[in-house]
């Protein structure tokens, strides 16, 4: 379900994330075992646009599964609830 959610969110997310959200989700991400060190620094550093990272961390995260979603969507209410509630996703 997670994940579904996510893919129907996927371009209004990568529309309306800004950088410092990205930049916090990443370390969330990392620190709970989500991603690896390897992954984070594809998405903050082979990526010039904001709208780019944005588009590989969604790939990246629905890439790994309901978990990864759920938690995805745990730590944007968290660091963004305005982006989260635009998003319409649940809290």
């Amino acid at each position: 379900m997670a994940d579904k959610t996510l893919r129907k969110k996927r371009n209004l997310f990568i529309h309306s994330v800004g950088e410092g959200t990205i930049n916090a989700l990443l370390d969330d991400l990392l620190e709970d075992g989500v991603i690896s060190q390897e992954e984070m620094y594809k998405v903050r550093y082979e990526n010039c646009t904001v709208m780019d990272k944005a588009r590989v961390l969604i790939d990246l995260v629905i890439g790994k599964g309901h978990r990864a979603c759920l938690n995805f969507i745990r730590y944007i209410c968290e660091e963004d609830p305005e982006l989260a509630w635009k998003l319409y996703l649940p809290s």
